[in-house]
């Protein structure tokens, strides 16, 4: 234990000296402008080269940051005494690199901000950009990191230069400076539980843990011991000291509850008191605790619509939507396509093990055309499985994604007309029969099993609307046994 335990301590030496050098670096080769502001965002400093950048004929010193940059990082950093170490600002009709650290003196307190710009093109600042990446998954896979109940994802590690994109970080931003609940809503893939993690890391909690669990995985006779705990010997089998649950561990931090449309009616009661009155009791007990956590709720479904036909709460709803961020799908913001991929091909190559590579002007217009009924978890897949196929390429050019691109297409459009194929006419039903035996002549039992499967899952769905309880009660399955069926035939 004493050596596990050195050696973690040597490995997180050794990778905060890799940051400071790298921070170091950064300065020395990117960043050419600098300002400075006290703790109520007057400006107190700005380099001449900056002011030219700007286009101001005088000094700005004096006045409020807002005035000069509307959307500085500074009046964030000054208000939560969060740094923030690398991102991406639009100025001037182009986007910088900054990085802004809170100033404070001898007892701690904050006296106010500085920040340095980078104005070089997007060309110069790529390999900076993949070496900060490379860096956060470096301590993302720690094993110190690993063993704390922390968040895992920066804002500024979402890639992206889009209004949409940009509107959502705003957002963030915003309901991180207050103590509320807030729900995440999007389609599946659009990276709900990433700007949960960059909320907390924003927020005066992010020093205190952030748990995350996914209520659509849970059965439903263990979701209430999952939430709550269970007392010592509350039932047979219970372990005698009992065991915390998640809104215990969570104490003081974050509690992100995925997929919350999937709770059942009598854990939400439960919940809204959570929310309402900041306590909860443990399955099998009657002493009441107290808590202190914040919660995070996300969902692809339409909850005002399930609160209109009584599968949730409506007071509930109110609860958690103080601050309602909706996220765009992909398609909503396919500009950001190129960065996202760099972002993502240089992380799967690291982590696979191969050869670095780039894609090609074709590859990215291949990327371009494809809708994403997925989003970003499908576009990072797709490219995940062409650097396998194409392991000792430096490149990846479109010709290089067409037996992986093609799969997705084709999953999608079986997808997206299995309506059509219910609605033929009984004439050329029996036609269409007799076609499909040669088609599926060649497919083994299993793979035969898992298309009729396939089949009645997306029939369930369908008939109850997307409503997964009720399609699992439908299949005579439980949820979780149709939530794991959902990724395992990866049915979107």
């Amino acid at each position: 234990m004493m050596t596990d335990s050195k050696t973690r301590a040597v490995d997180t030496r050794i990778l905060k000296t890799r940051i400071l050098k790298f921070l170091q670096h950064s300065f020395d080769d990117f960043y050419e402008h600098t300002i400075a502001a006290d703790k109520h965002g007057i400006l107190t400093w700005m380099s001449d080269s900056y002011c030219q950048f700007l286009g101001l004929s005088e000094s700005p010193v004096g006045k409020h940051i807002t005035e000069i940059i509307p959307n500085s990082y500074l009046p964030q950093v000054i208000a939560s005494g969060k740094p923030v170490l690398l991102d991406v600002l639009y100025i001037r009709n182009q986007w910088v690199l900054v990085s802004a650290v809170p100033l404070l003196n001898e007892n701690k307190e904050i006296e106010g901000a500085f920040a340095f710009v980078a104005t070089d093109s997007p060309s110069t600042a790529k390999p900076l950009l993949a070496k900060y990446n490379r860096l956060q998954s470096e301590i993302r896979n720690s094993k110190h990191y690993q063993n704390e109940r922390s968040s895992r994802y920066q804002l500024s590690q979402i890639a992206g230069q889009s209004e949409a994109l940009r509107n959502v970080k705003h957002q963030i931003r915003q309901a991180a400076r207050f103590d509320i609940s807030v729900l995440l809503t999007g389609e599946t893939g659009t990276g709900k539980e990433l700007f949960a993690h960059a909320l907390h890391n924003l927020s005066d909690r992010a020093d205190k843990p952030f748990v995350s669990i996914n209520v659509a995985a849970i059965p439903d006779t263990l979701i209430e011991a999952e939430f709550f705990g269970v007392a010592p010997g509350a039932f047979t089998g219970a372990k005698k000291e009992g065991r915390p649950g998640k809104i215990e561990i969570a104490q003081d931090g974050t509690l992100f509850l995925d997929e919350i449309g999937d709770m059942p009616l009598t854990v939400q009661s439960k919940l809204l008191r959570v929310l309402q009155e900041k306590e909860f009791e443990k399955v099998g007990s009657n002493v009441v605790q107290k808590t202190n956590v914040r919660i995070v709720a996300a969902t692809s479904r339409d909850l005002l619509t399930m609160v209109s036909i009584g599968e949730f709460r409506a007071d509930l709803y109110y609860r958690l939507s103080a601050m309602p961020i909706h996220l765009p799908s992909l398609r909503d913001r396919m500009e950001d396509i190129e960065l996202l991929s760099e972002r993502i091909i240089d992380e799967c190559c690291e982590r696979l093990g191969v050869a670095t590579k780039e894609l090609t002007e074709d590859a990215l217009q291949l990327l371009q055309s494809h809708n994403w009924p997925g989003n970003v978890r499908e576009l990072y897949n797709v490219i995940e499985r062409a650097c396998i196929m194409n392991e000792k390429a430096t490149q990846i050019s479109s010709k290089g994604f067409r037996d992986v691109f093609t799969s997705n297409l084709i999953r999608n459009e079986e997808l997206n007309s299995r309506a059509n194929f219910s609605s033929m006419s009984s004439s050329t039903s029996s036609a269409s029969q007799n076609s499909e035996h040669p088609s599926k002549s060649h497919l083994t039992l299993k793979k035969q099993m898992q298309h009729a499967e396939r089949q009645a899952i997306q029939q369930a769905l369908s008939d109850t609307q997307g409503n997964r309880t009720l399609a699992a009660k439908k299949l005579g399955i439980s949820r979780a046994s149709l939530y794991q069926k959902l990724e395992t035939l990866q049915i979107n």
